[in-house]
């Protein structure tokens, strides 16, 4: 007898999950959502870049380099009808480029780090900068 009760038992709650559990599904499914509860996602492809038309290229000096004279010459390449910019910690220089589009100046470094940040500009206002950290220092390596 108890045999038999136990079974029935387990019948029974087995049955009632399954009545519960399809009862839930026809809830849900027929619910409906309302508009005003409702978002619109968009989604956009992103847009490339536009890589400005000015280009600039730097000679002299290389990144993180350390020198021994306190003069230090700044070289590239940028368009011809350019103007370029240097500044360094202590002064600034505007330059004209060549007509092949070089440059050349010269920048007094101070003691230690110094950042020199190079800015060509194209005539339709378009620019590009490059910096650069230098280091003077006059111990031997």
């Amino acid at each position: 007898m108890k045999k038999e009760q136990l079974i029935l038992s387990f019948v029974a709650v087995l049955f009632g999950l399954l009545v519960a559990g399809i009862a839930f599904y026809f809830l849900q499914t027929a619910k409906t959502i309302p508009d005003a509860n409702t978002k619109t996602a968009s989604i956009t492809s992103p847009t490339p870049t536009i890589s400005p038309s000015i280009t600039l290229t730097l000679d002299q000096p290389r990144d993180e380099e350390v020198v021994s004279n306190k003069v230090l010459v700044v070289s590239g390449k940028t368009q011809s009808n350019a103007v370029v910019t240097v500044i360094a910690d202590s002064a600034s220089d505007v330059i004209t480029p060549s007509t092949d589009g070089s440059f050349s100046t010269t920048v007094n470094l101070d003691n230690g780090q110094n950042v020199l940040e190079v800015i060509s500009i194209a005539p339709n206002g378009e620019s590009i900068t490059i910096k650069k950290t230098v280091t003077y220092s006059q111990e031997d390596f």
